[in-house]
């Protein structure tokens, strides 16, 4: 459940841009407390798992590249940005509904 619980997160996030900007600069301990208090319980471990399951489906998947490395034509899209913002607005991009509910099976 609470992996689920990072993905509604994300989606909730994700429609919010308010709510969007004053979780981008907050640190991980940050991040977890205040979606907790949101009503979306995870670890850290959990949102690691879940962002990392989603960066090596877009890389190895999405835009086809067949190994996960620093040339990555995923990198460059995170310049410039805060980690939390190149979560939500790249990497939430490439998947649908029902691609999210399948990652976390």
């Amino acid at each position: 459940m609470s992996k689920q619980n990072v993905i509604d997160f994300f989606r909730a996030i994700s429609v919010n841009s308010k709510l969007q900007e004053k979780f981008n600069a907050r640190n991980l301990a940050e991040l977890i407390f205040h979606a907790n208090n949101l009503g979306y319980e995870f670890t850290r471990e959990d949102l690691a798992s879940v962002i990392g399951r989603i960066e090596e489906t877009v890389i190895l998947k999405k835009i086809k590249e067949k190994t996960i490395g620093s040339r990555s034509k995923l990198w460059p899209k995170m310049w410039g940005k805060y980690h939390f913002q190149y979560v939500i607005e790249v990497l939430m991009s490439y998947f649908s509904e029902e691609e999210l509910k399948e990652l976390i099976r």
